[in-house]
C-alpha cells in the first residue's frame, strides 16, 4: 500500500513538471512555426519581385538583393550570381554571393531572371529557433514562477501528512510483527499513533484467535474488498493471508464455478442484514474439488449500519461423502433386504421385531405377515408351535454363547407342506457387545424336490448303465448262441426233409421245436437290448403273447405259476412294433410273476385277448395281493418301484406306458375282486392284413452260383447244403481272407453270402475290397450275421444298404433272400 501511495505521489509530481515543460515547449514550437511560415512567404515574394523586374527588362542585381534583404525576415539572406549564355535557368557556376560553409542551414533557388541571374535564399534554421526561444522567454519565466512554489508546497505536505500517514498505515498492517517499533512522526500524529497501538494489541489477540480456529473466517468491506482472512481460510488457496488481502475481488471467482449465483447469498444478502448458509463447490488450486459450507452474516458498526460482511466456511467434503456412502449403503442394504429370496428380520434382545421384509406375504401369500404388521410383534409368538424348542435353543446360542443357530424343518401352510431352513445370529456393535439379533428363513421346498429329482436321475443313470451293460452282455451271448443255433436249426430242417415219414421224423420235430424256442428266446433278448426307432408293421397280438410266454415260461414254471391263455384267434392284425409290443407283454408277465412269489395260495396269471370297439383289448390278471390306491397313482411314474433293491428298476411300467401311448393305445389298472388286472387297448391296423402264403412243396428250383464266406465251418456248410437243395451251385470260403482269394481270380458269382464278424478280414473290410477289386459284385452281396445289435455292425449295414439275414434263420427265410437277389432287377447292369 505504501509503495502504491509513493508511486502515486511521484507520478503527481512528475506530471506537474511535465505539464510545465510541455507548456514552454508548446510556446516555442508555435513561435518557430510562425517564423518558418514568414520565411516561406518572403521567399515567395522574392520570386514574384524578380520575375516582374525581368519582364521590365532592367535588372539591377545589387538593387534587387538590397531590396530583398531589407524585407527578409530573421534567418533569411538572399544571394545571386550571373549565368553564362544558354537557355534560361540552366546556367552553372557559383556566381556572386555564394554562401560560406556552415552559415547556411538551407539554400533554396528562388528563380532565374532572363537567363542572366540566379537568385537564391539562404535560410538559417538555428537562428530561427534562437529567435523563437528569445520571443518565449517571458512565458517561461511566468510558468516557473507559478509551478515551483506548487511543487515545494506538495513536498512539504508530503513530509507533514502523506509520509506519516503511510508510516502509520505500514505500522498498522504489520500485524503481529512484534519486533517493529512505532515510527517517528510529527507531534500532531502522536495521539493517532497511541490509539493505533491500542487497536493493534486488540487485533493481535483477535488474529491469534482467528488463526488457530479450525474453521475458515474472513471479513469483506461493503465494496467487496477482502479485509481479513485467517490462516485456516487462507490455506484453502495455498497462499498467506497477506497475499490474499492484496488480491482483487475477481481473483476469487475462479475457485467458485457458481460465483455469479453466489453473489447474493455470500455478500449481497448479508449486506442487506440477512444471515445466509449455502453449500457449494470449491475448486482448490491443487485441482481437488471440495464441498464448502459457507455461513455469511452482517457485521454492524457503531452507527447501526453494516460495516463488514463476515463469512465462516469449512470443508464438508468428507462428511458429505460419508453421508452419501451411508445413504447408498442403507439403500443397498434395504434393496438386498427387500429382494432377499427368504424372510429376513431384525429383532431386539427382548424378542420384538424391529424390521422385516415382505417375503412371508409375497412368497407364501400370508397377508397377515406383512412387514408393517410384523414390526413390534413378539417373534416367538409368531412362530409355529413345532419351532418352540428351536426358538429356545436359538436364544441360548445367540445371547448366551454369542453364536449363530441354524436348523431345518417343515411347516404346514395352506398350499401344502414346505421345507425351510432358518438361521438366527447375534449382531454386535463396535465394542463387540450384542445389541440385536438377525434372522433368515429360506424356503427349500424346490431345492429338496430338486435334490430328490437329482437322486432319482442319478439312480436312473445307474440303472441305465446297468441296462446298457446288460444289453452288451445280451448282445455278446446272443451272438455266441446264434452261430450254433443257426447250424442246429438249419441241419434240423434238412434232416426233416431227408427223413420225412420215417420213424425219426417225430424226434426231429421235437429237436426242431426246441431249437426254434431257443431261437425265439435269443431274438427276444436282442429285441430288448436293441436301440432303434420303432418299426411299425402288421402284427398278430396273439403271436406276441406267445413269444413273451416262451421267454418267461421257465421262470413261471419255477415259481409254480399257472398260466391261463384265453386268446381270440379271430382277431385282426394291428400296426405295431413287434419288438416293443413283445417287451411290454414280457414286462407285465414278469411283474405278475414277482407279485405272486409272496402268495401262499393259488398262483395264476390269466391273459385274455378280445375285440373292444375299434381295437383290441389285452388283459393280464394275477391272483396276488393287489396294489393299494396310493401306489396305484404312482405305479407308472419313472423309477418308482415297490420292490426291494436289486429286484426292480422302476422303469418297466413307465416304459410300457410310453410304448402303448406311442401306438395310440392305453394302459391302466382295472378293479378286480382279487389281485391286479392290467388292461391294454390298441387300435386296429389301418391296412388290410395280408394273408399268409404257405410254402408249397412244389416251389420251383433256383439257379445260380454262390460264394459262401463264414468263419464258422458248421454254419458255412449248413448254408451250402441248403442252397444246394435249392438248386444253387456253391463255393465255401472259411474266413474273409479265403473269400478274398476265391474272388481274386475273377471267378463269376451270381451272389455272395458273407458273415460280418470274422477274425481275419471282417465284413466291412471285405465289402471295401470288393468295391475296389470286384465292382461287378457290389450289388450282389448279402450278409448273414448274428451281430446286428452292435453299433459297428448296425452302422455298416445302414451305410452299405446291403440285404442281410439274422441268425438263426430257417430255410424259407434263406430262400426268400436268395430269390430276391436272383431277380433280374437286382442284377447289376
Amino acid at each position: 500500500m505504501q509503495r502504491k501511495l509513493t508511486l502515486l505521489r511521484v507520478t503527481a509530481y512528475g506530471l506537474a513538471v511535465c505539464f510545465m515543460i510541455v507548456m514552454v515547449v508548446r510556446g516555442v514550437w508555435i513561435t518557430r512555426n510562425q517564423m518558418e511560415a514568414e520565411v516561406d512567404r518572403s521567399v515567395a515574394a522574392a520570386a514574384t519581385l524578380s520575375e516582374a523586374m525581368a519582364r521590365a527588362g532592367s535588372i539591377d542585381r545589387l538593387e534587387v538583393l538590397a531590396a530583398l534583404n531589407a524585407l527578409a525576415p530573421a534567418g533569411v539572406t538572399y544571394r545571386s550570381h550571373a549565368l553564362s549564355a544558354g537557355p534560361a535557368g540552366t546556367g552553372t557556376g557559383p556566381g556572386t554571393g555564394s554562401a560560406t560553409p556552415g552559415e547556411v542551414t538551407e539554400v533554396r533557388t528562388v528563380t532565374t531572371a532572363g537567363g542572366k541571374l540566379r537568385l537564391m535564399a539562404s535560410i538559417d534554421h538555428a537562428a530561427i529557433w534562437d529567435r523563437a526561444l528569445r520571443a518565449n522567454l517571458p512565458f517561461m519565466l511566468f510558468v516557473l514562477a507559478l509551478g515551483l512554489p506548487t511543487v515545494v508546497i506538495f513536498l512539504y505536505m508530503g513530509w507533514l501528512v502523506n509520509r506519516p500517514a503511510l508510516l502509520l498505515l505500514g505500522f498498522a498492517q504489520s500485524g503481529g510483527d512484534e519486533d517493529r517499533h512505532p515510527p517517528q512522526l510529527p507531534g500532531i500524529w502522536h495521539s493517532v499513533l497511541a490509539r493505533l497501538q491500542e487497536l493493534r494489541g486488540s487485533r493481535k489477540q483477535m488474529q491469534a484467535f482467528l488463526d488457530h480456529a479450525p474453521i475458515g473466517m474472513m471479513f469483506r468491506h461493503p465494496t467487496g474488498k477482502l479485509i481479513m482472512i485467517n490462516r485456516y481460510g487462507a490455506s484453502f488457496y495455498d497462499m498467506s493471508a497477506d497475499e490474499l488481502t492484496a488480491q482483487p475481488i475477481s481473483f476469487f471467482n475462479v475457485y467458485f464455478p457458481d460465483s455469479k449465483a453466489l453473489a447474493h447469498p455470500l455478500f449481497l444478502d448479508p449486506l442487506g442484514g440477512a444471515d445466509t448458509t449455502v453449500e457449494t463447490e470449491f475448486h482448490a488450486p491443487s485441482g481437488k474439488i471440495m464441498n464448502m459450507l459457507i455461513k455469511s452474516f452482517p457485521v454492524i458498526d457503531s452507527e447501526g449500519k453494516v460495516g463488514l460482511v463476515g463469512n465462516f466456511f469449512v470443508d464438508v467434503t468428507e462428511e458429505r461423502r460419508a453421508r452419501a456412502d451411508l445413504v447408498e449403503s442403507r439403500a443397498s442394504l434395504q434393496a438386498f433386504f427387500d429382494n432377499l429370496p427368504g424372510l429376513a428380520f431384525l429383532e431386539s434382545l427382548e424378542g420384538r421385531i424391529i424390521t422385516a421384509n415382505a417375503y412371508l406375504a409375497d412368497h407364501f401369500g400370508l397377508t397377515q405377515m406383512r412387514a408393517e404388521y410384523l414390526k413390534g410383534k413378539s417373534g416367538a409368538k409368531l412362530l409355529p408351535t413345532s419351532w418352540s424348542q428351536h426358538a429356545k435353543d436359538a436364544v441360548t446360542a445367540n445371547q448366551q454363547d454369542g453364536k449363530p443357530y441354524s436348523f431345518q424343518t417343515t411347516i404346514d401352510l395352506p398350499d401344502g407342506q414346505r421345507h425351510v431352513s432358518a438361521t438366527r445370529f447375534p449382531i454386535r456393535d463396535a465394542d463387540g457387545k450384542i445389541i440385536h439379533v438377525g434372522g433368515l428363513v429360506f424356503d427349500r421346498t424346490q431345492e429338496v424336490a430338486a435334490a430328490a429329482e437329482i437322486a432319482a436321475s442319478r439312480e436312473s443313470l445307474l440303472q441305465s448303465e446297468k441296462l446298457a451293460a446288460f444289453g452288451s452282455m445280451l448282445a455278446g451271448v446272443s451272438h455266441e448262441l446264434n452261430n450254433p443255433l443257426a447250424a442246429v436249426i438249419g441241419q434240423t430242417a434238412l434232416l426233416a426233409e431227408d427223413l420225412e415219414g420215417s420213424e425219426h421224423a417225430g424226434r426231429i420235430a421235437k429237436i426242431r421245436r426246441a431249437a426254434d424256442r431257443c431261437a425265439r428266446i435269443v431274438q427276444s433278448f436282442l429285441a430288448m437290448a436293441r436301440q432303434k426307432l420303432p418299426e411299425y408293421r402288421s402284427v398278430n397280438i396273439n403271436d406276441q403273447v406267445r413269444s413273451a410266454v416262451d421267454l418267461t415260461e421257465y421262470q413261471l414254471h419255477a415259481a409254480n405259476v399257472v398260466l391261463d391263455l384265453r386268446l381270440d384267434d379271430a382277431l385282426p392284425e394291428i400296426e405295431a412294433d413287434p419288438d416293443q409290443l413283445h417287451q411290454v407283454i414280457a414286462n407285465l408277465l414278469t411283474n405278475a410273476r414277482q407279485a405272486l412269489e409272496t402268495v401262499s395260495g393259488e398262483r395264476r396269471i390269466t391273459i385274455t385277448t378280445s375285440r373292444a370297439g375299434n381295437g383290441i383289448r389285452l388283459s393280464l390278471a394275477d391272483t396276488g395281493k393287489g396294489i393299494d390306491p396310493t401306489t396305484r397313482d404312482r405305479i407308472f411314474d419313472p423309477y418308482f418301484t415297490t420292490k426291494s433293491i436289486g429286484a426292480g428298476t422302476g422303469i418297466g411300467l413307465s416304459y410300457s406306458r410310453g410304448v402303448i401311448e406311442a401306438h395310440g393305445g392305453t394302459i391302466g389298472i382295472e378293479d378286480a375282486p382279487i389281485g391286479t388286472n392290467f388292461v391294454v387297448t390298441l387300435p386296429f391296423s389301418r391296412a388290410a392284413p395280408a394273408a399268409a402264403l404257405p410254402i408249397s412243396a412244389a416251389t420251383p428250383a433256383l439257379q445260380g452260383r454262390a460264394l459262401i464266406i463264414d468263419d464258422e465251418p458248421d454254419v458255412a456248410e449248413m448254408l451250402a447244403d441248403m442252397l444246394s437243395r435249392m438248386g444253387i451251385e456253391t463255393t465255401v470260403a472259411i474266413g474273409g481272407v479265403a473269400g478274398q482269394a476265391a474272388m481274386t481270380g475273377g471267378a463269376p458269382y451270381d451272389f455272395l453270402l458273407s458273415d460280418i464278424r470274422m477274425p481275419d478280414l471282417d465284413g466291412p473290410a471285405l465289402h471295401a475290397w470288393i468295391k475296389t477289386n470286384r465292382p461287378d459284385l457290389v450289388g450282389r452281396i448279402a450278409f448273414v450275421t448274428g451281430d446286428t445289435l452292435s453299433g459297428i455292425a448296425a452302422d455298416f449295414l445302414d451305410g452299405a444298404q446291403c440285404p442281410f439275414l439274422e441268425k438263426p434263420f430257417t430255410p424259407a427265410a434263406l430262400r426268400t433272400l436268395v430269390a430276391d437277389m436272383l431277380r433280374p432287377s437286382q442284377q447289376p447292369a
